[in-house]
């Protein structure tokens, strides 16, 4: 794609069923993204790239000079928008990493990849200059369900995990804008890890969310493990999570461990992590 104006990149947006457009300011903020362009010139044929678009505009949504949302009932042919932004705190980072691959830009992908994550703009930082951001995570498919683990801030500026479920509409289709997220507590996050790195069989965290109905539980069942994630008012998330798709998770886990005390090291947050485990079972909690 030799040049992006506003006009042929809402054209695009529309024709991939993405209700969010850019004004002239947005495109110069959005096209800043390194792999915007990319994403933009594969999405009609790509699914991650689609989904890589999402991620980049759903970062600028809550500031409407950059970009807005297409109003539903007068454009009933977009079906597909940003999900909502709940109880997330937003950070600036220095790129924006794509989850596809070159050799994936030539071929469907398996599965609809709708989902962009999930970082809110506050009133303050709105009226900053916004910079290219960084979204790391990694998505895993079921047949019933879909979930995203993501690096994610807590109010308090943690560096932690925060989960997005969402059930199956249709065929590689979920509904992202009915997500259930649940942010993972600095003090659980350990516990969660634990399991991942198979030191622990299996984690329940209840009590989550405004309304403390959010509960989470993932267990080593050997060869897959398994996740549930469930609220009031909301369907059940049930997922099996591969091997390598643990390989993946336990690697963001990991890398946000490490950010929440630098100071020692991955070998001395994978010494913690071993005698917290076994704390936790020496105490009978597992």
């Amino acid at each position: 794609m030799s040049s992006l104006t506003v006009e042929n990149t809402n054209q695009i947006l529309k024709t991939v069923g993405i209700k969010m457009r850019v004004t002239d300011k947005g495109l110069h903020f959005v096209s800043q993204v390194a792999q915007f362009a990319k994403a933009l010139a594969h999405c009609t044929s790509n699914p991650k790239a689609r989904d890589d678009l999402i991620t980049i505009l759903a970062h600028y949504k809550e500031q409407p000079g950059l970009v807005f949302v297409i109003n539903e009932s007068q454009h009933q042919d977009l079906v597909d928008s940003a999900p909502s932004q709940n109880n997330l705190d937003q950070r600036p980072m220095n790129h924006f990493r794509p989850q596809y691959s070159d050799q994936q830009m030539d071929s469907e992908d398996k599965a609809d990849n709708n989902h962009p994550t999930h970082h809110n703009t506050n009133d303050e930082q709105s009226q900053k200059q916004t910079a290219p951001v960084e979204f790391v995570g990694h998505h895993v498919y079921g047949s019933k369900a879909a979930l995203y683990f993501a690096y994610d801030k807590t109010r308090d500026e943690d560096d932690t995990i925060a989960i997005d479920g969402a059930v199956s509409v249709a065929p590689r289709k979920y509904d992202w804008n009915k997500k259930l997220r649940i942010q993972i507590t600095r003090s659980d996050l350990p516990n969660v890890a634990a399991v991942m790195f198979g030191l622990l069989k299996k984690v329940e965290l209840s009590n989550y969310g405004a309304d403390n109905t959010k509960r989470l539980m993932i267990e080593n069942q050997g060869k897959n493990y398994f996740l549930n994630m469930s609220a009031k008012d909301y369907n059940q998330i049930a997922v099996p999570i591969s091997a390598s798709d643990i390989f993946e998770i336990r690697g963001l886990i990991l890398a946000q461990l490490m950010k929440n005390r630098p100071e020692i090291g991955v070998e001395g947050v994978l010494a913690n992590l071993k005698c917290h485990a076994a704390i936790l079972k020496q105490a009978g909690q597992q």
